[in-house]
């Protein structure tokens, strides 16, 4: 074969599309259940799972399949609560160090950009560095409350499933 046959026939031949890795480890990964450890770190204690967003999403999909169709919301409220009560503490902790900026940059005395804005300004700067915003533990006493009802019953229930799962 002659050498621009040679280059006809490779031209002719179809490409092998090459296979995307990534995209294969992370489909592969994505439905692969959670690991030994993850199991084991949430069933030894409530904290173990509420601290892991892997384990909030099992257990969210656990009271999923608890609930009827009729129950619809009926379980997965509690854990609603729980978490919408977390991301509102990480807002307000945002919230305040965002007011502090403000204060540091505007209102202290000496600021780099310090407005004439009256006598408050101390005290706000006094507020701010001796109890910071009000109304970070707003929700605290019902989420502790949400925490312990699902801690004594479907934690406990999510964790037996697991168990049963595992033989462990």
């Amino acid at each position: 074969m002659s050498s621009a046959q040679k280059t006809s026939a490779q031209a002719t031949k179809p490409e092998k599309k090459k296979k995307d890795t990534k995209t294969d480890d992370k489909a592969k990964a994505e439905k692969k259940g959670p690991t030994k450890t993850q199991l084991e770190k949430w069933t030894s204690s409530i904290n173990g799972l509420l601290s892991d967003p892997d384990g909030i999403k099992e257990f969210r999909q656990f009271l999923e399949n608890k609930e009827g169709d009729d129950e619809k919301g009926e379980l997965t409220k509690y854990i609603d609560f729980y978490i919408e009560c977390e991301e509102f503490k990480y807002n307000f902790k945002s919230l305040e160090e965002k007011a502090m900026k403000i204060f540091e940059k505007y209102l202290a005395v000496g600021a780099d950009q310090e407005l004439p804005a009256g006598d408050d300004c101390t005290e706000i700067g006094d507020k701010l560095d001796d109890e910071g915003l009000e109304g970070v533990t707003l929700f605290d006493k019902p989420q502790n409350t949400i925490r312990k009802t699902i801690a004594d019953g479907l934690y406990v229930d999510f964790c037996l499933d697991i168990k049963n799962k595992l033989k462990i």
